[in-house]
C-alpha cells in the first residue's frame, strides 16, 4: 500500500517529498513568489518609570537583549515542503514616519532564575544609547528551520520584521505604517509517494524489551504503529556516530527517513542508584550550566547551503555538543523532527509500573467528571517584583486556552494555596491537566504569598524526600484512575540524573563540610535523591501523574507583567494553546509544536536563555500518549 502525504503551503495544496532530504538537484525551474502585505496604525508610546515604552498592534515579541532598547518584532512564519529552495527574502517598508521622544526607550531587563532575588533591571547600554546608528541595525532578518508541522516534515521560513527603529543620540524613532514581505522560491519537483511505515519508535536496553511488549501490543491495537529497537540492535548498525548518543540519533534519523516515524520513546535512565546510564543522554552547555537535553535526539535536520542535512549540534566542530558560551557557540536548528519523550526507568519494575499506567490510562476514554478539570497552582514567583504574581498570570494564560474545562485556582493571592495539603486534596479529586509553577530544586516546588520580599513565608506546593518531616516524607496522592498531565515551571524539577551515588561522589569531592555544613552546601542541591520531582510523579504507583513536563536545568523568566513575553512564561502555556485551541491531543506533539513556535519566534542562537528553554524542557512520559484516552 502507498499513501500520498499532502501539505497546505501558502494556500495551495501540494504534494512533496517528505523523507528525501537532499533534493536540491531536483528543484523545479519555475520560480514562485509569495507576497504578503501588512498595515497597522496603533503604535503606542507610553511612559514607563523614567523611560518610554513602545508597543505595536502587530508585535509578536520584543527585542530583549539585556540593557538594550525594547522594541517590537513582527515575526511571520511561512511553511514550505522539504526540498524547497529559498532564493530571496525581502521586506519593503512603506509610509515612514519620524517622531521625537523626550526620554530613553526602556532597556530590557535580564532573564533571572525562577524565584531568584536578583534584580533584573539593567542600566541602558552605553554603546547602544550613545550611538547615532539605528537600533536594531537591520530592519528585518530571516531564518529557516526544519521541523514538524503536526505530522508533516516542513521547512519554516521565519521573517522577523523590525518596523520601529530607534536613533538614541537623536531622541527619535522611525516607524512605518505598512510593509510587504516577499519570498522568491522554487518547489521540489518530486511528489512524495511513501510506503507505509510506523509511527512510534521505542528505544530501550535489551533487558527491558520483554516488559515493553504489552505496550507495543496496546499501541498497535489502537492504530499507533509501534516498533522496539534495542540498544544492541542500534549499536550493531553500520551507521555509527562519534559516541553512542550520536549513534542513537543517527538511527532515529534513519527510521525517520525510511519509515516516517513521528514519535520516539526512550526507555531508560540511571542504572538503579548509580551514575551509569541504561540509555545514553546528551548534555547541552549554556553560559551558566550543563543540563540534560533530550531535544538533541529529536532535532534531526537543519537547512544549510540550500540543503537539508543532519543536525549534529556541533556547528563549530570542536566536539562540544550544543555549546553556548561567550566565546564559543554552536548554531542549532532547535525544531523537533520527531516528538520525543523519556521513561527514565531504572529497572524492570519501573518499566512494568509505567507500562501498566499508560495502558490503563489510554484503553478507554476518561470520565469527563474529572478529566475536564484543570488545576492552576502558584503564587508570587518573584516577590521582589513590584506588581505581578508571575505564576498566577502564567497559569491563568494556560487556562484561557482550555475551553470546556473547569478550573481550580490554587493561588497564594486568594488564600487558596497555603501548603502541600491543598495540592494533595485537589489532585486526589482528579484533574485532566495541571499547570503548577514556582521555584524549585529536583525534589521540591515552592512559591510565596504576594510581596514576600524577604522570602520569609515560602509555601510548599509539593516536596519529595522531605528529610525534615519523615511523617510526610513524600506527598500523599491517591488519585489512581484520575491521572493528570502536569506542566511544571521551576528549576531542575525534571533533572532525571539524580541518584544516591551522587551524594557519595559529592562527599569525596567536597568533603563532609562542603557537602553538609559549609559552602558549596551540595547536600541541599538535592541531587542525591532517588527520583526527581517529575519522575516521582510519573512513576508513582496508584496515583501521581501520567506524564510530566519540566526543566532539567534552571527555569528562567522575566519578572512582573513581562513574564508572559518570553522564556518559561511564554513557552509553557503554549502547550495548552496547542491542545485547547489547535486540538492536538497527543501530548508529545503538543509540546513539540510549542517548541517549534518558540524557535520560530525567538533567536535561540543569539540569546543563551532562549536556547536553554527549549533544550531543557523534558517530557517524562509517553510522547504518543492520547490525552484523555482513546474513545470506545
Amino acid at each position: 500500500m502507498r499513501k500520498i502525504i499532502p501539505l497546505l503551503i501558502l494556500g495551495i495544496l501540494v504534494s512533496h517529498t517528505l523523507f528525501s532530504f537532499s533534493v536540491v538537484s531536483d528543484i523545479s525551474n519555475e520560480q514562485k513568489i509569495e507576497k504578503e502585505s501588512f498595515n497597522f496604525n496603533n503604535l503606542k508610546i507610553e511612559n514607563y518609570n523614567q523611560y518610554i515604552s513602545i508597543s505595536h498592534d502587530l508585535a509578536t515579541s520584543y527585542t530583549m537583549q539585556a540593557g538594550e532598547p525594547v522594541l517590537p518584532i513582527v515575526t511571520k512564519t511561512y511553511k514550505f515542503p522539504i526540498g524547497t529552495m529559498i532564493n530571496h527574502v525581502d521586506v519593503e517598508y512603506l509610509d515612514k514616519e519620524i517622531q521625537m521622544i523626550d526620554a530613553l526607550i526602556r532597556p530590557s531587563p535580564k532573564a533571572v532564575i525562577d524565584g531568584s532575588d536578583e534584580n533584573p533591571e539593567m542600566p541602558p547600554s552605553i554603546s547602544i544609547y550613545e550611538s547615532s546608528l539605528n537600533y536594531p541595525s537591520k530592519d528585518f532578518t530571516y531564518d529557516i528551520k526544519i521541523g514538524l508541522d503536526k505530522e508533516e516534515s516542513t521547512m519554516f521560513v521565519n521573517v522577523h520584521c523590525y518596523p520601529v527603529l530607534y536613533v538614541p543620540i537623536e531622541n527619535k524613532i522611525e516607524y512605518y505604517h505598512s510593509f510587504d514581505i516577499e519570498i522568491n522560491y522554487q518547489l521540489p519537483k518530486t511528489e512524495n509517494i511513501q510506503n507505509d511505515g510506523y509511527d512510534l519508535l521505542i528505544i530501550a536496553p535489551s533487558e527491558f524489551a520483554s516488559s515493553l511488549q504489552a505496550l507495543v501490543a496496546h499501541k498497535n491495537s489502537f492504530g499507533m504503529k509501534t516498533e522496539i529497537s534495542t540498544l544492541d540492535e542500534i549499536y550493531a548498525n553500520d551507521n555509527t556516530g562519534r559516541d553512542n548518543a550520536e549513534t542513537i540519533k543517527l538511527f532515529i534519523k534513519q527510521e525517520k527517513e525510511a519509515s516516517g516515524i513521528t514519535y520516539v520513546m526512550i526507555v531508560g535512565g540511571h542504572k538503579g542508584q548509580s551514575t551509569d546510564w541504561l540509555v545514553p543522554v546528551r548534555y547541552a552547555h549554556s553560559q551558566d550550566e550543563t543540563y540534560l537535553s533530550d531535544l538533541y535526539y529529536a532535532d534531526l535536520f537543519k537547512y544549510e547551503n540550500n540543503e537539508t542535512v543532519f543536525e549534529d549540534w556541533d556547528s563549530n566542530g570542536n566536539g562540544k555538543i550544543g555549546e553556548y558560551s561567550f566565546f564559543k557557540k554552536d548554531k542549532i536548528d532547535g525544531a523537533p523532527d520527531v516528538y520525543i519523550g523519556r521513561l527514565a526507568c531504572r529497572n524492570v519494575k519501573d518499566v512494568d509500573i509505567i507500562v501498566n499506567k499508560i495502558i490503563n490510562y489510554e484503553k478507554q476514554p476518561a470520565d469527563e467528571s474529572w478529566f475536564k478539570k484543570m488545576l492552576l497552582i502558584g503564587g508570587d514567583t518573584y516577590p521582589e517584583s513590584p506588581i505581578a504574581f508571575e505564576a498566577e498570570i502564567d497559569t491563568n494564560l494556560s487556562a484561557s486556552y482550555m475551553d470546556g474545562f473547569s478550573f481550580t485556582r490554587l493561588w497564594t493571592s486568594t488564600g487558596a494555596l497555603t501548603g502541600q495539603g491543598d495540592v494533595e486534596n485537589a489532585m486526589n479529586q482528579g484533574a485532566g491537566f495541571i499547570h503548577m509553577a514556582g521555584h524549585a530544586n529536583p525534589s521540591t516546588l515552592v512559591t510565596h504569598p504576594p510581596f514576600d520580599k524577604d522570602k520569609e513565608q515560602p509555601i510548599t506546593i509539593l516536596t519529595m524526600y522531605d528529610i525534615y518531616d519523615f511523617k510526610n516524607f513524600n506527598p500523599v496522592l491517591n488519585n489512581d484512575g484520575k491521572l493528570p498531565i502536569i506542566i511544571i515551571g521551576g528549576c531542575h524539577n525534571s533533572q532525571y540524573n539524580v541518584s544516591f551515588a551522587r551524594l557519595i561522589n559529592e562527599v569525596k569531592e567536597y568533603g563532609i563540610k562542603g557537602t553538609f555544613f559549609g559552602s558549596p552546601w551540595r547536600f541541599y542541591y538535592k541531587e542525591w535523591i532517588p527520583k526527581c520531582f517529575s519522575w516521582w510523579l510519573t512513576i508513582k504507583e496508584e496515583g501521581g501523574a501520567i506524564a510530566t513536563f519540566g526543566n532539567t536545568g534552571l527555569g528562567m523568566g522575566i519578572w512582573d507583567y513581562g513574564y508572559l513575553t518570553g522564556l518559561d512564561g511564554w513557552l509553557f502555556p503554549r502547550f495548552f494553546y496547542h491542545y485547547g485551541v489547535e486540538g492536538i491531543e497527543n501530548i508529545g506533539m503538543a509540546q513539540g509544536a510549542a517548541i517549534t513556535d518558540y524557535v520560530n519566534e525567538f533567536d535561540i542562537n543569539n540569546v543563551s536563555a532562549d536556547r536553554q528553554m527549549v533544550q531543557q524542557w523534558a517530557l517524562l512520559g509517553d510522547p504518543s500518549l492520547l490525552a484523555g484516552g482513546y474513545p470506545n
